[in-house]
């Protein structure tokens, strides 16, 4: 996935996301509101080089970006 900013990334709920063309795989971290695995998002790069990582609930309806690297 790309965008232009990576700032933007912090408007971006679990909603405004396509979680079928968005890659996922098994996550060792948990959700902090229910306890259920959380799944990886894979690598989110804008216009400058940032990469970020997702974490998701999908139990939830939950996204966290972090920054990495």
């Amino acid at each position: 996935m790309e965008i232009d900013d990576a700032s933007d990334l912090i408007f971006q709920t679990y909603y405004m996301v396509d979680w079928g063309k968005v890659g996922q795989s098994p996550s060792e971290d948990v959700c902090v509101a229910c306890g259920r695995p959380m799944l990886k998002v894979e690598e989110v790069r804008d216009k400058n080089g940032m990469v970020y990582g997702g974490r998701v609930c999908h139990s939830c309806k939950v996204v966290f970006w972090l920054r990495e690297g």
